[in-house]
């Protein structure tokens, strides 16, 4: 249990057997491609609120303001919202709860409690996490997800590969704190990370979306209708190809990506445990330095 209420159950109602689904704003979410899909999930469905976490505890308000929308022709102020919404899935046999969260800037340990008492009190079976990271990844390449899950269902849903214990050491984000206390209380867990490219500026990635929502359908059979998100997508790359068309030396830049990315091949599955960025990945530092490098040499040297 968290130390003060932070958790708020709005209804609770009987699931079978659910997995949750979260995909958190902030750290994870490279092009915002993990909470978009999470998002897109709750709209399609018009999931129901089950429960939220009091934003009052977790966020600096003058980090991350709140809004102010008109509603009905009247002002209301919205939160960072963290809510969890179900849906029964009625040619499955187990049900779907959805966390829509915004990593904390606070109390991440108390954060994670409210998250680990609803998997208590819904009885959940099993959850994944959406995430999304930077990559040398090519915008006109299908996105490469990458992954990890603890029991083997997970793996064998999601397509993943043999499990291997990852090396990383460093910062880690949201994600990677509740995937670690998730198999502390051996709740099988899996992740899913869309790997989108680093050059590219325009927000949100709806091809990094698409592609962790594909895998999602396949795997657990959701059968959500994504012909809409498709159509973003392809919008989404012809704008970046023309944006990056602008800059001859980007544009440069992005063929030699994308020349590496086929000489790896398309069969580079990544499955690490505790997957925060995948091993043969450089830093996002490394990358800005290749990316500046590059730029020198095609004006000869100058800065």
């Amino acid at each position: 249990m968290a130390d003060f209420e932070a958790l708020r159950i709005a209804q609770q109602p009987h699931l079978r057997k659910p997995i949750l689904i979260a995909g958190f704003a902030g750290w994870n979410d490279a092009g915002e491609a993990a909470s978009s899909a999470v998002r897109f999930i709750q709209r399609r469905w018009r999931a129901d609120t089950i429960a939220d976490i009091d934003p009052e505890y977790f966020y600096d308000f003058t980090q991350m303001r709140p809004q102010v929308r008109l509603k009905d022709s009247e002002r209301i102020v919205e939160w960072p919202p963290n809510t969890f919404s179900a849906k029964r899935v009625e040619h499955l046999d187990r049900d779907v709860i959805l966390l829509s969260g915004v990593e904390p800037h606070l109390a991440w340990r108390s954060y994670t409690e409210a998250i680990l008492e609803v998997c208590e009190k819904f009885e959940v079976a099993g959850v994944v996490l959406l995430g999304a990271l930077l990559g040398e990844a090519s915008h006109a390449k299908p996105v490469r997800v990458t992954g990890s899950a603890t029991a083997d269902w997970l793996s064998e849903a999601l397509s993943l590969g043999e499990r291997t214990r990852s090396t990383y050491q460093g910062p880690t984000g949201i994600v990677g704190v509740l995937s670690q206390l998730l198999r502390e209380r051996e709740i099988p867990t899996a992740s899913l990370w869309a790997n989108v490219p680093f050059y590219v500026q325009r927000t949100p990635n709806p091809k990094g979306s698409l592609a962790l929502l594909e895998r999602l359908n396949a795997g657990f059979d959701l059968q959500l209708t994504l012909h809409d998100l498709e159509v973003f997508a392809a919008r989404f790359e012809a704008q970046v190809a023309a944006d990056i068309e602008q800059n001859p030396e980007i544009a440069e830049y992005a063929r030699r990506v994308a020349d590496a990315v086929d000489e790896e091949g398309d069969d580079t599955e990544i499955a690490d445990e505790d997957a925060e960025t995948p091993e043969e990945l450089p830093d996002a530092a490394s990358m800005v330095e290749d990316l500046e490098r590059f730029l020198r040499e095609q004006r000869g040297g100058d800065a």
